[in-house]
């Protein structure tokens, strides 16, 4: 798997939309809110190096977290 940077354009695996990556989990342990939002993520079962991503539904700005592996680079 190739490896994913922030502001990557993904897509994941079954499709949908074009997303930037924001944020990786677990990478900023120096902020306690980061890390503080980074355990609550992991009790819902992400973890380290998983991915958060923003994209547009319309003029609707949406967000969400994915595991790195259903993830792939957009291309072209």
């Amino acid at each position: 798997m190739k490896e994913l940077n922030l502001s990557d354009v993904v897509q994941l695996n079954s499709g949908g939309p074009k997303m930037s990556i924001i944020r990786f989990i677990g990478v900023d342990g120096s902020n306690f809110q980061l890390r503080t939002a980074d355990e609550v993520l992991k009790i819902q079962g992400f973890k380290d190096g998983d991915v958060i991503c923003q994209w547009f539904d319309g003029n609707k700005l949406s967000s969400g977290t994915f595991r790195r592996e259903t993830l792939n680079i957009v291309t072209g």
